[in-house]
């Protein structure tokens, strides 16, 4: 049996890449469509080659078996990652700091490194900077900023995205295609202007792909999305997907301090300190969304 990675998924077709670069068109065994997990893209497999009359391969194969994840995301949907890259452009869309926030509860929930890429700094100006610096301070992951158009910052993006197996993830219109192909001309991918009616971009990233680099690593280009739910995530559990929290937990007043309204509440004593008050803003909000999913 040879041994693979999922690249692309489609229509009940898995495209599987082997360690020499060679991929094949393949199906799953009858027993793996029941398998309640299900194929994803990063998924590493076994599978047999298809061979015609004369015993030839046919450059199709039958996957017989799905190997254990590390990981795995469900939006997007793909397993085995290395690390999370939020993308979002600093105008045109604006940047929805909230959805980079779930973003990172769900890096932490699936233990994945995280970091913020702010693109199109070619359309911010310095004031505008200013007010954006003093709003990520103390901000708890790393931030870098991009531009296909001027340069900048990537030769940083190729350095992390080097020997990785990474997620682009963000909304439609921030530029995650455009970067990539400024990156690595060779994908070649489809790209679109912002709507300047509704402010938003379109989608031409239709489904989740694995995409070897021109510079070593695999990186997954997500379809855009404006939403994203949490799922199996209790209210009282959701602190410790907080990095910035975990270390002032033990010195609260009460074990199970959720940091809203209790007495002697570290975290909320650190908040426009230590703590980043934009983080605790949205992790008030989160809370609240998810103890009414609880009632529901």
């Amino acid at each position: 049996m040879q041994q693979g990675r999922i690249t692309r998924a489609a229509g009940g077709f898995f495209t599987v890449r082997d360690d020499r670069g060679s991929e094949y068109l393949c199906r799953a065994r009858g027993s793996l469509k029941k398998d309640k997990k299900g194929l994803m893209v990063g998924d590493l497999v076994k599978f047999d080659l298809v061979t015609d009359g004369a015993g030839s391969p046919t450059g199709e194969g039958i996957i017989e078996e799905m190997l254990p994840r590390k990981n795995s995301l469900l939006r997007p949907p793909v397993a085995n990652v290395d690390q999370l890259v939020i993308v979002m452009s600093l105008k045109q869309p604006e940047c929805d700091w909230q959805l980079v926030s779930r973003l990172l509860v769900l890096a932490e929930k699936e233990d994945l490194s995280a970091t913020v890429c702010l693109n199109k700094t070619d359309l911010f100006n310095s004031l505008e900077q200013g007010k954006l610096d003093s709003k990520v301070e103390q901000f708890p992951y790393p931030i870098f900023y991009t531009s296909a158009v001027s340069g900048e910052g990537l030769d940083t993006l190729k350095e992390k995205l080097k020997d990785r197996n990474s997620v682009l993830a963000g909304p439609s219109g921030v530029g995650k295609s455009t970067l990539l192909n400024a990156i690595s001309p060779g994908l070649s991918l489809q790209t679109a202007p912002v709507s300047g009616k509704i402010k938003r971009g379109k989608h031409t990233t239709r489904q989740a792909s694995l995409m070897p680099l021109e510079s070593g690593g695999m990186v997954v280009d997500t379809p855009g999305f404006t939403r994203l739910n949490f799922f199996d995530i209790e209210p009282e559990d959701l602190a410790d997907l907080f990095p910035e929290f975990r270390e002032l937990h033990d010195a609260c007043g009460f074990r199970d301090c959720l940091h809203l309204a209790e007495p002697r509440c570290a975290v909320r004593e650190e908040v426009g300190k230590s703590l980043n008050p934009m983080r605790y803003e949205h992790y008030q909000y989160f809370v609240r969304e998810l103890s009414q999913q609880e009632v529901y």
